[in-house]
């Protein structure tokens, strides 16, 4: 019995383990995107705008 609850432990903490670093590679993922998006929209509308002084 003690076996089967090891391995049910193991099986559990494994699958939650990677759940979580599944999640947050998704996040670092759409927070990489989003912020590289937001920094080239700036970019371009101060250009378009006339601000730039590069």
């Amino acid at each position: 019995m003690t076996i089967m609850s090891q391995l049910f432990w193991g099986v559990t903490v494994g699958a939650l383990s990677s759940a979580f670093s599944s999640l947050a590679t998704g996040a670092a993922t759409v927070a990489a995107v989003g912020g590289a998006g937001w920094y080239g929209w700036k970019r371009r509308r101060r250009k378009r705008s006339g601000e730039d002084q590069d």
